[in-house]
């Protein structure tokens, strides 16, 4: 297993050091969940990156799973730069921000309210899906859970209020790159409420090695839009309506 781990988080490490992509055939799988939250873990310690925020999602018999986003954190009007070759994909989704440390409290699980109630605000904020696989066709989960989910940045929109979490499909997510419409539906979160997800992990039956809740960490709840693939680079344009547009661009290193 330590073997396994090791091999994983350094071909990663390695990958994001070089600004490159890892052939899948080269990575070993990890064995289970647990064996990819401690590569993903491994991958965090060597980059030394800050516990900055959390990308959630539940997994098979609706386990709490995590990938640790460590930026880059953007602001619209930004550039995102991904690697030469990588697929980008965008995702719109609602976001909060942790105004008090969230200890595990076993046996006592948080309600909804709670969670609010830890909360110093609610934001719009677009993922930018890039893993660090060149072929992210067929990842085994681990795998994927080893790569932080496929997190490759994000970007902080406008504080929004709490009640937008209460009425989702009245929202209606748009994708337009380089003025071409990719994306234009109905808000739409594959657990109904995507507070869920966030709840879920708070919830957890233990830390795990990538580390606490804490004060100041951005928790980012899920698509809205599933993950609208970018078939190149350029200007991108996603709104919330009638929320929020946010303008950023796409690039590749270098340019």
């Amino acid at each position: 297993m330590a073997v396994t781990t090791d091999n994983l988080a350094g071909a990663f490490i390695a990958a994001r050091r070089g600004h490159k992509l890892v052939d899948i055939a080269t990575l070993p799988v990890p064995a289970d969940v647990d064996a990819g939250f401690a590569a993903q873990a491994e991958v965090n310690k060597g980059m030394g990156y800050p516990l900055a925020g959390w990308k959630v999602s539940l997994g098979e018999g609706g386990r709490p799973m995590a990938g640790l986003m460590q930026g880059p954190y953007l602001k619209s009007g930004d550039t995102y730069r991904g690697v030469h070759g990588a697929e980008l994909r965008v995702e719109i989704e609602l976001a909060i921000r942790l105004g008090r440390d969230m200890p595990l409290r076993p046996g006592q699980p948080y309600t909804r309210e709670e969670l609010i109630d830890h909360c110093d605000a609610a934001l719009v904020g677009i993922e930018i899906v890039e893993s660090r696989i060149a072929d992210w066709t067929n990842v085994p989960f681990p795998l994927w859970l080893a790569d932080a989910m496929g997190h490759g940045g994000y970007l902080l929109g406008p504080e929004v209020p709490f009640s937008i979490f209460d009425d989702v499909p009245a929202l209606t997510c748009t994708v337009e790159l380089d003025g071409d419409v990719l994306y234009d539906r109905q808000a739409l979160h594959a657990n109904g409420d995507p507070l869920v997800t966030a709840l879920a992990w708070a919830n957890r039956s233990v830390e795990g090695p990538l580390g606490p809740l804490k004060a100041g960490q951005i928790i980012t709840t899920g698509s809205l839009c599933g993950g609208v693939l970018a078939p190149t680079v350029g200007p991108v344009v996603a709104r919330l309506d009638p929320v929020t547009a946010i303008s950023f661009a796409l690039a590749e290193q270098g340019d």
